[in-house]
């Protein structure tokens, strides 16, 4: 058998469908890092330093947002925002359901966790960067700090998670929608 014109549209068909795919699952990879690190310190890295006495919270709270600027957080932080708009921009000639899925992921995610970090965690973030807290201040600086800046962590959690199902329902359901057709064309036959 010589390959024809159906044999190459079928492996471009293949091969879009594999890159989609693998877009997705960079969102999947991406959201899920992204929702664990939020994840941790919502049940444990500001718990202990609520526990900590506030001049020693401060300091370790400094320490942490100096150190967190790196490729590793900007993979998941960043990427999840990014795989998301690529997902979007590939499912467009797929359409339904991934494409939906893909879009209120990345929404979700841009507006509940993106935002929510560059409008109101970063500048808390910076504002403690610049205090030089004494024993007798501490405690209110950092009741100031830690109260909001723990709700707007649960809110990036939670809605990194909600994007991390959304990406994962999107996937699956490319995934199986060859197997879908099938089974509907085998019923109907």
């Amino acid at each position: 058998r010589r390959f024809g014109d159906d044999d190459v549209q079928a492996g471009q068909a293949m091969t879009q469908r594999s890159v989609r795919l693998s877009v997705l699952a960079l969102c999947i990879i991406a959201s899920a890092l992204v929702s664990g690190f939020f994840y941790a310190y919502y049940c444990s890295v500001m718990p202990g330093l609520v526990a900590a006495d506030a001049q020693s919270a401060i300091r370790a709270m400094q320490g942490i947002n100096a150190s967190v600027r790196n490729a590793s957080f900007a993979f998941s932080f960043f990427g999840t925002l990014a795989f998301g708009a690529i997902a979007i921009v590939l499912l467009i000639g797929v359409g339904g359901r991934p494409l939906v899925l893909a879009l209120i992921g990345t929404s979700i995610y841009g507006v509940g966790a993106f935002l929510v970090k560059l409008l109101f965690s970063v500048p808390l973030n910076e504002m403690l960067a610049t205090v030089t807290a004494t024993p007798e201040d501490a405690p209110s600086i950092w009741r100031n700090y830690v109260e909001p800046w723990t709700f707007w962590n649960a809110l990036r959690m939670l809605m990194s998670i909600l994007a991390l199902a959304a990406f994962t329902a999107s996937f699956v359901t490319l995934f199986v929608q060859p197997y879908a057709a099938t089974a509907q064309r085998l019923a109907r036959a």
